[in-house]
């Protein structure tokens, strides 16, 4: 179980770090986007953070509730990613309670690794309407050789793209690295393997892909 006060401090000061305008996590958002359904009604955002992802869903779904265990992150969201149908919610999402069958998306970004995911599968199924999407953006750890390789060779385009996008080699600064590197510490992932496991369990029809930059995608529809 994880000491979710530890995640609380980690992630508090972690919103007060400069922002790299590219990272692991937004570089998918746009794709992520496309699978958001048209004249979408009220869509949750676990692990909102900063909210650029939830700002920018706001643009495509009539309301989003942005939910995100650390006060530095919520305040950060709504001071830079505020919108008039979006409603910040600073608590643990396990905690909350929402009626079933009451949103149409349910996303979440580097954050389903810190939630119990048995927890986070079920309660997808109970709270997304039918027709909704379950869409998740996690880190992953490797197992098979076609990991390691694919994991390995992202190291070249992760330089290539930081060069590009934030003009330095690297994406954190000395302290931003040391930052990220004391949370990293926190944090356990599971493999490809026991996520398919999982998904077969709890969900029917979830598609689940690699991705470049050390993460998977999940998709599915209820």
């Amino acid at each position: 179980m994880q000491d979710y006060n530890i995640i609380k401090n980690d992630f508090n000061e972690i919103a007060l770090l400069d922002e790299a305008k590219w990272n692991h996590n937004n570089c998918y958002f746009n794709e992520l986007l496309k699978y958001i359904p048209k004249n979408c009604g009220t869509c949750l955002d676990i692990g909102c953070g900063k909210g650029e992802l939830t700002y920018l869903l706001s643009k495509k779904c009539a309301k989003v509730v942005g939910v995100d265990l650390a006060d530095k992150m919520i305040e950060k969201a709504k001071l830079q990613n505020n919108n008039t149908n979006i409603e910040y919610i600073c608590a643990n999402i396990l905690d909350l309670e929402f009626e079933n069958n009451s949103f149409d998306v349910i996303i979440t970004t580097a954050t389903a690794h810190h939630l119990p995911f048995e927890w986070l599968l079920e309660f997808s199924k109970e709270k997304l309407k039918k027709g909704g999407k379950l869409i998740i953006l996690d880190l992953v750890k490797p197992k098979t050789f076609g990991d390691y390789l694919l994991w390995g060779f992202a190291s070249i385009p992760n330089v290539i793209m930081n060069l590009i996008k934030n003009g330095r080699i690297k994406k954190d600064d000395p302290h931003a690295k040391a930052v990220w590197e004391k949370h990293g510490k926190h944090d356990t992932y599971m493999t490809i393997d026991e996520i398919k496991n999982y998904s077969k369990k709890y969900l029917k029809n979830a598609t689940i892909k690699r991705k470049l930059f050390w993460r998977y995608l999940l998709v599915w529809e209820k």
